[in-house]
């Protein structure tokens, strides 16, 4: 089955955009109007002259001599049979502007040829006058002015030429009646056929702004790819109506990795070009029966109304992200971003399009989480996730956030030194509803609920109070969601709480994920001017896993790199490979002047090529897990009585 767009039109019409384009009425649309104004005017003539030409008929036949009799049937016959076949042909096939042209042409010179054997059978001065009877039905019916000037030529002709057999006289009286006709008759079609041409520009202007209205209401105006609008129209259609037996409906939601930052980089007007040869590339990707749409921002869909498997879904998300992978070229500048793509199934996942919307948004935050540029299909794990989420929302909402949320600190080591250097405050959620709640769940629907902003306030308070009991030279670690770096509220209760704490900001560090600042570059990256401003310090959280562009990093304020843990388990499966990439990441730190730390050290061979790459942070297992603040402040306390022993 073809999946064609909810509208009358695809997505590739060419509808003009603006209103000079839309007054500049090609002359081939006006032909075509003209021709369906005049169309009912020609087939409605066609009545009268089979009528009475069939009416006349028979008189001649009685009342004429026979040669003249068959002369003058001869023709009324003809012309009526000319309208009526004419008239049938109209009724049965409509009819363009050369071909009424041409009936209107051939009708009237066959009046004009009765008129001249009537004259010739039975001649009165009198009867000129059918001539002038003949311009003015011109004028009425021919469609065109030429036309209308050809036969009032012929018919003038005529009527002066048997004018001048009668007599000077008879001539020049006729003259001026014929001139009169003529311009009488050319005077009204120029008149007549302004009207109707004006209307018919009126009528197709009407038409090209309902199209402009249509084509803006269903389809994106910057890629002419199918809206949001027109996306869910089409889908309710699939889902709703009457699929194909056994197909199903695949709807694929992709959301681009990295797009933010060209617009603040290199300005509006080069990301929309960017955003155009990304619906190009997608659509490109896909086959042409596939569903491709522009949600709005820098997130597409697409929708597949056939059987796929689950290995099919991948390879064609894995096409669209390789696709998007490769480096675009826009204004001379090469910009390089990523996609995600997550995927639900009809009926499997859903029966409803708000359900299989839900999940294929569900499966893309989930790729967008675990690995940036992946392609993740919604599966029976998150319809479990979704559901904890619904319930962990539920409860969220009612909960006393200050008795059920806690801190634990996780320590972060100085191997030059030998001692604890700070520790990392994580977030923890012990529910007497719900048990234990992973910090990923409960983030998650804190950002949904709105309630993040309170829950950071709420825990950084907490944070600084452990950390008020610690020695100086121990410092705190505490991470910001994207929600906190894009509001300015937020930013502000943060730095009112450090205020208020009494610590000194230099031993505040605020971790930050390279995802949550590319949410937003520039509020990200004035929030952080605003914190690092008051004195605290900016570590960007798990280096490696995102976008990693020296683009973005020299423009943010930092002082710290944690790498991704990622780069540290791969240390078992390679070596010298995973040694290699830690030591690039120690030698850049330390090139752009900011400390370096491992992070997800757990064992001492872990340690030991972690040093040997020249990092002097370390944070794991090795070192401790996370603790609470009783635990943190035994362990310091513990390293401070050591370290007084080793001194005496």
């Amino acid at each position: 089955m073809t999946l064609m767009p909810h509208t009358r039109r695809p997505a590739a019409a060419a509808i003009p955009g603006s209103d000079a384009d839309i007054a500049e009425l090609p002359p081939e649309s006006i032909r075509d109007g003209m021709a369906r104004a005049f169309g009912p005017i020609i087939r409605g003539f066609l009545v009268p002259v089979f009528v009475f030409y069939v009416s006349i008929g028979i008189p001649h036949l009685m009342l004429r001599s026979p040669a003249d009799a068959a002369l003058l049937f001869s023709l009324s016959a003809a012309t009526a049979a000319v309208a009526f076949f004419f008239r049938r042909s109209l009724r049965l096939k409509d009819a363009g502007f050369s071909r009424l042209e041409l009936i209107g042409f051939v009708v009237l010179m066959l009046i004009y040829l009765n008129t001249c054997a009537l004259l010739y059978v039975d001649f009165h001065p009198a009867n000129l006058i059918y001539f002038l009877l003949l311009m003015m039905l011109a004028s009425a019916v021919g469609i065109s002015i030429r036309v209308v000037t050809g036969v009032s030529f012929i018919t003038l002709a005529t009527m002066l030429a048997l004018a001048y057999a009668l007599g000077s006289e008879a001539f020049f009286y006729y003259s001026f009646v014929s001139l009169a006709g003529a311009f009488s008759a050319v005077g009204l079609a120029i008149l007549m056929r302004g009207a109707v041409l004006k209307a018919v520009r009126s009528r197709l202007l009407a038409e090209r702004l309902r199209e402009r209205a249509e084509q803006q209401a269903d389809f994106d105006a910057l890629t002419g790819l199918p809206n949001r609008r027109n996306f869910f129209a089409t889908l309710e259609q699939l889902i709703g109506g009457n699929p194909v037996p056994g197909a199903g409906v695949q709807v694929g939601i992709i959301d681009l990795d990295g797009f933010k930052p060209v617009n603040d980089l290199y300005g509006h007007a080069v990301g929309d070009d960017l955003l155009v040869e990304v619906g190009r590339r997608i659509r490109r990707a896909c086959p042409p029966d596939y569903l491709v749409a522009r949600l709005g921002g820098d997130e597409f869909a697409l929708a597949v109304n056939r059987p796929f498997s689950e290995d099919g879904l991948v390879f064609l998300g894995s096409s669209i992200c390789d696709a998007l992978r490769r480096p675009f070229v826009i204004s001379g500048i090469s910009i390089s971003i990523s996609a995600s793509v997550g995927f639900a199934r009809h009926p499997q996942n859903g029966r409803t399009v708000r359900e299989i919307y839900e999940r294929a948004d569900h499966a893309l935050y989930q790729a967008k989480r675990s690995t940036r540029g992946d392609v993740m299909i919604f599966s029976a794990r998150h319809e479990a996730e979704m559901n904890d989420l619904g319930r962990i929302e539920q409860t969220l909402r009612g909960v006393d956030l200050v008795r059920e949320f806690s801190v634990a600190f996780q320590p972060q080591f100085d191997v030059m030194q030998q001692r604890i250097s700070g520790f990392e405050a994580l977030a923890r959620w012990d529910s007497p509803a719900l048990g234990t709640v992973s910090p990923t769940l409960f983030i998650a629907a804190a950002e949904r609920t709105g309630l993040m902003e309170r829950i950071t306030g709420i825990l950084l308070e907490k944070a600084l109070a452990a950390a008020r009991t610690w020695p100086d030279n121990v410092s705190l670690s505490f991470n910001l969601s994207a929600l906190d770096l894009v509001s300015s509220r937020s930013i502000d209760n943060i730095s009112r709480i450090v205020r208020a704490s009494g610590i000194d900001p230099q031993r505040l560090t605020f971790e930050i994920t390279e995802t949550a600042v590319m949410t937003d570059f520039e509020r990200a990256r004035l929030s952080l001017v605003v914190l690092a401003g008051m004195g605290c310090r900016i570590a960007l959280d798990d280096f490696g896993s995102g976008y990693s562009s020296f683009a973005y990093i020299h423009r943010f304020p930092l002082h710290r790199i944690k790498t991704d843990r990622c780069f540290v388990t791969r240390l078992a499966e390679d070596d010298a490979v995973g040694h290699n990439i830690l030591k690039a990441i120690a030698d850049l730190s330390a090139d752009l002047g900011l400390e370096c730390l491992a992070e997800g050290v757990e064992t001492k061979e872990e340690l030991r090529t972690v040093q040997s790459a020249g990092i002097r942070y370390i944070q794991g297992y090795l070192f401790g897990k996370p603790m609470s603040t009783a635990e943190a402040g035994e362990r310091l306390a513990g390293e401070a009585a050591l370290g007084a022993r080793g001194a005496v």
